[in-house]
């Protein structure tokens, strides 16, 4: 037994310095920047609103990866109410990035997660309801992200989301929306560089 650890031992070489190693070093980014939402409200067509957007995540293969994503956005009057309305998402899941031409890598994402959106609507007589629902929410979407400057880069991207909303009924309906977004972000690599 003895003689069989020690043949196996002696029958692994060292790599020398300098020699190449496949594998993969993980990636870690942090982004933030602006975001632009446009929701639907069947009776009023949509509503704009903007606001701020952060991620961070991780790839931890060369084409796979995780993002955790928060974006707050708001509009100060909404459907002429004079009052304010908020859309806020808490959305996490995996990206995929299909192909990366020198630094610069297009990606796929789907995530899910929690969405807060507070809103008014009218209701006749020059009165309006107010209130804020919570609900799960999803997203998919994609986008591209270049580095410029070291670990300094860019990120663009465009997203699909589903929230929910209270009508004029107080009934609470199902929102689709459509967020850009547009951040600066700060990628470092665990372990040196990819190869």
């Amino acid at each position: 037994m003895v003689l069989v650890l020690v043949a196996s031992a002696v029958a692994q070489r060292r790599l020398e310095p300098g020699t190449p190693v496949s594998a993969y070093s993980p990636t870690f980014d942090a982004s933030c920047g602006y975001s632009f939402m446009s929701s639907s409200i069947p009776s009023a067509s949509r509503v704009n609103l903007n606001g701020l957007d952060a991620t961070i995540g991780t790839d931890f293969l060369p084409h796979w990866g995780v993002i955790i994503d928060s974006s707050y956005v708001r509009a100060t009057d909404v459907l002429n109410t004079g009052h304010p309305a908020y859309t806020w998402a808490f959305l996490g899941g995996p990206v995929f990035y299909p192909l990366a031409h020198g630094k610069t890598r297009p990606f796929l994402r789907a995530m899910a997660g929690a969405g807060l959106v507070d809103s008014a609507v009218p209701v006749g007589d020059g009165s309006y309801l107010h209130g804020w629902v919570e609900r799960p929410a999803y997203a998919f979407g994609g986008g591209i992200q270049h580095s410029f400057i070291g670990p300094l880069g860019v990120r663009v991207a465009g997203d699909y989301i589903r929230t929910a909303y209270a009508d004029s009924t107080s009934t609470v309906r199902a929102q689709n929306n459509i967020r850009l977004t547009a951040s600066l972000m700060l990628s470092l690599h665990y372990g040196g560089h990819r190869y």
